[in-house]
């Protein structure tokens, strides 16, 4: 019965996702010691999870293939099920998804636990154990160092944009002059704010697998940060664009050396 540090519900799992929560729990809770995982490719051989735990320092561990019990997560996994199940077979929008994991993390880290009853120092919820424990710390700018390669800092404007390289990509209007995150990772791109996804876009690649050719098939989801200046009129979705395309830079113009004025007098 460990405390959860970090959670999320995204459309997909993968790595972007996965780098989202451990960014997530690091910069609450800090660096861990060591990291336990199954043999998933997003906890193991991605590159970009295994440079992040080089450089944090953290040790990497599996379990063995076919033997679950070798970690507790799986134990917990199955009891996290049996309490949230029934409530998100409930859900009917995104929003109420977001609202009953919000409420399950809650119920799980603050409700008694059969396995915490006979602990000495009386501590009987996940989060009572836990306490005041936290991993080593860690600096804004040193995690923002660490996951440069996937995750960019942007600023939402007053239409509830963010600038993207060469695009302007749709997030949520509420979040206005707010500071967000774009994650990127292969043709994913994921716009974030206070560790929930605000919308999700496919991308494509220039051939320098560098730039970005077309950003597609924008998904928003439903937030807890909605306008609260009401639109004067409904766009569908040929009307609203939620990707627009930026002009490229122009060229930078040589310099010019100011004109020399000749002496009048040698």
């Amino acid at each position: 019965s460990r405390a959860i540090l970090a959670s999320g519900i995204f459309p997909q799992q993968d790595l972007g996702a996965y780098l989202m929560i451990l960014y997530a729990a690091i910069r609450q809770h800090g660096i861990p010691e060591t990291l336990i995982s199954d043999s998933g490719a997003v906890f193991v051989t991605a590159k970009q999870a295994k440079a992040i735990y080089a450089a944090l320092g953290i040790e990497k561990r599996e379990i063995e293939r076919g033997r679950p019990w070798q970690n507790y997560i799986e134990t917990m996994f199955n009891v996290q099920r049996r309490m949230a199940d029934w409530d998100f077979a409930k859900a009917t929008t995104w929003a109420e998804l977001l609202a009953i994991h919000d409420q399950w993390m809650v119920n799980y880290n603050y409700q008694v636990h059969w396995a915490h009853q006979y602990r000495e120092d009386e501590c009987s919820t996940p989060r009572e154990v836990l306490g005041w424990r936290q991993g080593r710390p860690v600096t804004p700018e040193e995690l923002h160092r660490l996951f440069y390669r996937t995750r960019f800092g942007r600023y939402v404007d007053r239409l509830g944009y963010v600038r993207f390289r060469h695009w302007r990509i749709y997030g949520e209007r509420g979040l206005a002059k707010e500071h967000a995150a774009v994650w990127l990772y292969g043709e994913t791109l994921t716009l974030e704010f206070a560790d929930e996804p605000l919308a999700q876009y496919r991308v494509r690649y220039q051939p320098d697998k560098k730039q970005l050719r077309a950003v597609t098939e924008p998904r928003l989801f439903e937030t807890s940060f909605p306008s609260p200046q009401l639109s004067l009129w409904e766009l569908d979705d040929a009307e609203w664009l939620k990707v627009i395309r930026r002009a490229d830079y122009a060229p930078r113009r040589p310099r010019q050396r100011p004109p020399v004025q000749a002496s009048l007098f040698v």
